[in-house]
């Protein structure tokens, strides 16, 4: 009964509220940031592994996204 009395509009905006301002709405927020700056690193790989011709240019590439991946986590 208690979850139906939240839904009502009196109480909607205190719960939009408590959504917006939860831990969990921090660490989408943090993980949308993170990932847009991780995108562009994949982008190239996957380029270069499927459009790529011959090894050399997939491991340069693979090796250049490790080595990128690396430098940020740390």
């Amino acid at each position: 009964m208690m979850i139906l009395k939240s839904f009502i509009p009196g109480n909607l905006n205190s719960l939009c509220m408590k959504i917006i301002n939860s831990v969990v709405m921090v660490g989408l927020y943090y993980g949308f940031l993170t990932t847009l700056s991780i995108g562009p690193s994949y982008i190239f790989l996957l380029r270069a592994r499927v459009m790529e011709e011959g090894t050399h240019n997939k491991v340069s590439a693979t090796t250049g996204f490790i080595a990128g991946q690396s430098m940020m986590s740390y």
